[in-house]
């Protein structure tokens, strides 16, 4: 192995032009430097000595090339002259720390690009490909920029990101990342561990953190730090988030004073006095927690009845271990005014969207239906009645009369038709014709002594209307008429003595029960239930009036 003794390693006086030369020879921006070395260059020697005095940069790049058998690209924007003095010697890997110490303090950097080394102003290398590190590596150069992601357990990144500021190099770049109480570094390693000793002093449990109290004006104070809360827990609960960062903030609510208590650093605290101050706000009107509806076209009373159903199906359904979403909470109270068709509703801001969309569907016109009806009884009964009644007088004796008489009479004398038209000329039903003579007087009682009656009648009893009602009634609403009388019926009788005897009796109705109810369709056709229903008192059994029966 050749190992370059220091007087090459030194650059001769007349070796410089030549080196020079070659730099000027190019005019691209970016300027390569590819050196072939032979095994000989490669072996490192143990120590070198590096002493410059006024040279130009380029020169000293050169150098650095050929000593650390590294490739280099220069920027053309790269100008200036070093001066370098060191009485010991180096070894290599200090030298090329030196190297970089040297083009910080020209406002240069490295920026490693796979095999080869940019060297381009120090702003541009922030942005440009530089290495992004969780920590420092043993061997780091102390001048390298680096971009450096630094975790927080406790304080929070963007209050730290302010205390910081100041110190942060010019040039370099320090930002904070909320979402995961992170900071993120540009700079040398140098400023970064600098930095770093910093935060690990300062990013430790309940530093930094003040107790605040927050007055409430409209807000509940109770229902404000639930929602706040969630809040603040949600961010905690992401994946991304730091454990302790959902600690930053704690609250407790103060019923009587209706206030809130907060520990919280100061930067959260400026967060949750902003957003309390935002929620905090008087309820416009109309979002009172009482209100009133007045319905138009359905009952209040049976408004009610549906609207209770609402929460108490979500308790059911949390009951039997369904996992729903909530549709009411449990503070809602709902009452009717019937002299007024109203609802009075108490519940949460939240919950009178639903009530109101209910309502605007339930209370609206419903279809009604008139109804007339014949209600008839139809039997086979029928009547014809043909004959003749006549009589003649011709002797009396003790009190008797005799007389001869014809056929068709009714009733037990046999002569009923006779017997009316003698007493008061009154006639039979149907056709009737007939020949009175001369009355007689007889013991005071007076009669024709010649009578004669032709009499036709033909009854027909197929139909009896029994009622004819007229019913109106609203769609699904049932209707009902009853057309007859209220009947006692004894029900329980007991004897308290051997005298006294005690009956109970229910009132029933005996007669024509209708009841129906209409169903409309969307094409207007109409359904009916039609229920009916005949009772009547059977007039054969008449032995026990208190006990009347009867039959449908």
């Amino acid at each position: 192995m050749t190992v370059l003794s220091p007087p090459v390693r030194c650059f001769m006086p007349a070796l410089i032009p030549v080196i020079i030369v070659l730099f000027v020879s190019f005019s691209t921006p970016l300027v390569p430097l590819y050196t072939a070395f032979s095994q000989e260059d490669i072996d490192e020697p143990e120590q070198v000595s590096i002493d410059f005095d006024n040279v130009d940069i380029k020169v000293f790049i050169k150098f650095i090339s050929k000593l650390t058998n590294k490739n280099f690209v220069v920027d053309n924007r790269i100008k200036g002259t070093v001066t370098v003095i060191s009485p010991t010697k180096l070894s290599v890997k200090d030298a090329y720390r030196v190297f970089e110490s040297v083009l910080d303090i020209h406002g240069f950097s490295t920026v490693e690009s796979g095999e080869v080394i940019k060297i381009i102003p120090s702003p541009n290398a922030r942005t440009d490909n530089i290495d992004t590190r969780l920590m420092s590596g043993p061997e780091d150069a102390a001048d390298r920029i680096v971009t450096r992601i630094i975790p927080l357990d406790y304080a929070d990144s963007d209050e730290l990101q302010r205390l910081l500021a100041p110190l942060v190099p010019k040039g370099s770049v320090m930002l904070s990342y909320r979402d995961t109480n992170m900071l993120i570094a540009t700079a040398t390693i140098a400023s970064i561990e600098r930095l770093m000793k910093i935060i690990t002093t300062i990013d430790v449990p309940n530093i930094g953190k003040k107790i605040s109290v927050l007055p409430l004006q409209h807000a509940d104070a109770a229902k404000l730090v639930n929602t706040l809360s969630t809040i603040f827990t949600a961010r905690s609960q992401d994946k991304k988030q730091t454990p302790a960062a959902g600690d930053l903030v704690q609250f407790v609510a103060d019923e009587r004073t209706n206030a809130i208590v907060l520990l919280a650093s100061e930067v959260e605290t400026e967060r949750v006095e902003k957003l309390v101050a935002i929620l905090d706000q008087q309820l416009p009107k109309g979002d009172e927690r009482i209100r009133v509806y007045y319905l138009e076209h359905a009952s209040a009373e049976d408004m009610v009845t549906v609207l209770k159903e609402i929460p108490a199906q979500e308790k059911k359904q949390a009951e039997e271990g369904k996992s729903q979403a909530s549709i009411l909470s449990r503070d809602v109270n709902i009452s009717a005014d019937k002299s007024t068709n109203s609802l009075i509703i108490m519940a949460e801001k939240e919950d009178y969207p639903v009530l109101e969309e209910v309502i605007a569907k339930l209370d609206i016109p419903r279809s009604m239906v008139y109804i007339e009806c014949l209600i008839m009884e139809v039997n086979v009964t029928r009547g014809l009645d043909i004959g003749t009644e006549w009589r003649t007088s011709q002797g009396f004796s003790n009190d008797e009369k005799v007389g001869f008489s014809g056929f068709g009479a009714t009733g037990d004398s046999g002569f009923g038709n006779l017997g009316g038209v003698a007493k008061d000329g009154s006639l039979p039903k149907g056709f009737s014709l007939g020949v009175l003579g001369r009355n007689i007087t007889i013991g005071g009682v007076s009669f024709p002594d010649i009578q004669a009656i032709v009499r036709a009648f033909q009854s027909d009893k197929d139909v009896h209307i029994l009622s004819t009602p007229q019913l109106l009634t609203t769609e699904n609403e049932e209707a009902v008429i009853t057309v007859g009388k209220n009947v006692p019926f004894q029900t329980r009788s007991a004897a308290e003595s051997a005298t006294e005897v005690y009956s109970s009796f229910e009132y029933r109705d005996v007669g024509i029960t209708l009841k129906i109810t209409p169903q409309i369709s969307k094409g207007r056709l109409v359904r009916l239930n039609v229920f009916q229903e005949l009772t009547k008192l059977d007039t054969v059994n008449q032995n026990n009036p208190d006990r009347p029966t009867t039959f449908k």
